[in-house]
């Protein structure tokens, strides 16, 4: 009597509606790389297409949660809130310009939305495999226009030969790569292992094509741990810490190598075997360790030189070194170093309680058996997203990356994971069909009924 008076659940939404949330989200996602396309010079505030599209894909998801009466969640919502309260201080002790607030509140929306629709398997998977064709779709483009020279599509630097595709930075182009390859192998698509080691293999060969050093060696890094972190998973603890060892002492070896041995000839000779060699690993010891040691001394020093612990402003490092009259002004290639020499202390706070929130999601859905059957069949390896976020822990002492705007996408999957997708979550049951009740044999079959009133009622009697 019980499931008879229960309210049924709300229908679904018309399928135009559902297509629209699935058109904006791939739109979204595909938009991500255009920052610079065609070599167009970005807009105001170094916005580009997609800003517009998060517009877009953010009022569609509103308008899907409405639909389906969810409530709206916000993952990172108190790092990024405690990032701009830092970086708000910062400006007005400045007197500096607030528009990397705005920047701040955008690149949130990115994780809001793509967590939120990823409340509906289904379009977890359309965001998933969307990342996958897209990213590999967008290497071959690149590496076709790289191989015949046609720099519309590879977006190969003006002076040089790195790689840029229509992000106009060789390392953002990088990240990119890389992010869609862990996204590949964490969801094991292609299921065909031809298909899917095709797929790695382009986005390797774009990622190499970009020529970033640190880009490569963040993937190299992330590839261990992620080897580590599934012998974890698998209850094999004995073997990662033997394997983890084996690799610290090989790597330290390595370093001692390279710092007691003068392996510049063996660079130069690389650098003319191939232009990419030149301008990737034959930069090691050269220009790039040279220009990042400087700047690192310089913004070290420019942290030193504070008279008070608010910042110089968001966004404001290359200005004042120009102020300074500094030799060499470059941003500051550091996202542990920015966010304390721009929004002083409390913004080092924000960005610790960003990548502990961060850590924390890939701990509980990387454990075993942690994601339902639905989710773990989307995300078979949830702990190479693990890995991934190590990739832009390791990026940051290079690059500025977490500001990267398909960064936060991948945080918005790894929330979704962590708030829809483990066990003891129960699915919203708004978001799932009610099951095909059997009927019963051609002998006894009832009449059909309808609701009236919250009670099934045969037809019949609805017609009297």
């Amino acid at each position: 009597m019980t499931a008879m008076t229960e309210a049924p659940p709300a229908p679904p939404p018309p399928r135009r509606r559902t297509r629209l949330t699935s058109v904006a989200l791939v739109a979204g996602i595909a938009s991500l790389p255009m920052l610079m396309p065609a070599g167009l010079p970005p807009g105001p505030g170094n916005t580009g297409l997609p800003d517009l599209a998060l517009v877009g894909l953010t009022a569609t998801t509103l308008l899907w949660a409405g639909t389906w009466r969810l409530p709206v969640r916000w993952p990172f919502l108190v790092p990024t809130l405690m990032t701009i309260v830092a970086g708000g201080i910062a400006a007005v002790v400045n007197d500096a310009g607030a528009l990397t607030l705005v920047k701040d509140l955008f690149v949130l929306l990115w994780a809001v939305s793509v967590a939120n629709l990823g409340r509906d398997p289904a379009l977890l998977r359309v965001a998933l495999r969307a990342f996958v064709w897209i990213g590999t779709f967008y290497a071959l483009v690149m590496i076709v226009g790289f191989v015949l020279g046609i720099e519309a599509l590879s977006g190969k630097q003006v002076d040089g030969e790195r790689a840029m595709f229509t992000f106009g930075d060789a390392n953002y182009a990088s990240n990119w790569f890389i992010c869609v390859f862990f996204i590949a192998r964490a969801t094991r698509w292609p299921e065909t292992r031809g298909k899917r080691w095709t797929v790695c293999g382009i986005l390797l060969a774009a990622e190499i094509l970009t020529g970033s050093n640190g880009g490569l060696l963040a993937l190299c890094v992330a590839i261990l741990l992620g080897y580590l972190f599934r012998l974890f998973r698998e209850g094999k603890a004995h073997h990662a810490v033997a394997v983890g060892l084996s690799a610290f002492l090989v790597g330290g070896a390595g370093v001692a190598v390279v710092t007691q041995v003068d392996i510049q000839p063996f660079l130069d000779q690389a650098s003319q075997a191939s232009p990419i060699l030149r301008d990737s690993i034959g930069r090691t010891t050269g220009e790039s360790t040279n220009s990042r040691g400087t700047v690192l001394a310089t913004t070290l020093q420019m942290i030193g030189d504070q008279t008070h612990p608010w910042g110089i402003g968001p966004g404001q490092t290359e200005r004042q070194m120009l102020v300074r009259q500094e030799t060499y002004v470059r941003e500051a290639h550091n996202d542990y170093v920015a966010a304390v020499l721009e929004r002083g202390f409390l913004g080092g706070v924000a960005l610790i309680a960003l990548v502990f929130v961060l850590l924390l999601k890939c701990v509980r859905i990387a454990r075993r058996d942690a994601l339902t059957g639905g989710y773990a069949r989307l995300v078979p390896r949830p702990e190479l997203l693990g890995a991934l976020v190590a990739v832009f822990l390791v990026s940051g002492l290079f690059y500025e990356t977490l500001h990267y705007r398909h960064g936060w996408a991948v945080f918005g999957l790894i929330a979704a994971l962590d708030l829809f997708g483990r066990r003891g979550d129960s699915p919203d049951r708004r978001l799932v069909r009610p099951p095909v009740e059997p009927r019963p044999p051609s002998s006894h079959r009832p009449g059909p009924h309808r609701v009236r009133g919250g009670v099934r009622v045969r037809e019949r009697e609805v017609a009297r």
